[in-house]
């Protein structure tokens, strides 16, 4: 189910979306993947992490998105370990990062280590 990404579409389900909601009395929320909305696709996020065309896209959108990934990450292994919020200036990003074979395998759980 590749949808091309149209804004009209993209409306109207959300229209969809908001009027569900009234219905049920409970707001629920249609999440698309950023890669897909990247190249004009609109693909909701459930169940898409297989089936994805752009897993492994190396565009400046696609690297950004992977960027923000594995910031996220080192952020809540940061907190976990201190128990308190920190700054993102605080954690080193490297390029090469992004780079290693360990963060394009499909499905596989990444791990990242910080030394502080």
């Amino acid at each position: 189910m590749m949808n091309m990404f149209n804004p009209v579409s993209a409306l109207s389900s959300l229209n969809v979306n908001q009027l569900a909601s009234k219905i049920s009395g409970v707001n629920k929320r249609v999440y698309y993947c950023q890669r897909c909305l990247n190249h004009g696709r609109l693909e909701p996020r459930k169940n898409h992490k297989c089936e994805c065309a752009f897993i492994n896209c190396q565009c400046p959108k696609c690297i950004l998105v992977e960027k923000r990934r594995v910031l996220n990450t080192q952020l809540h292994e940061l907190e976990d370990t201190n128990g308190e919020t920190v700054k993102i200036e605080d954690i080193p990003m490297e390029e090469d990062d992004l780079q290693s074979e360990a963060m394009r395998l499909k499905g596989g759980n990444v791990t990242v280590a910080i030394s502080i």
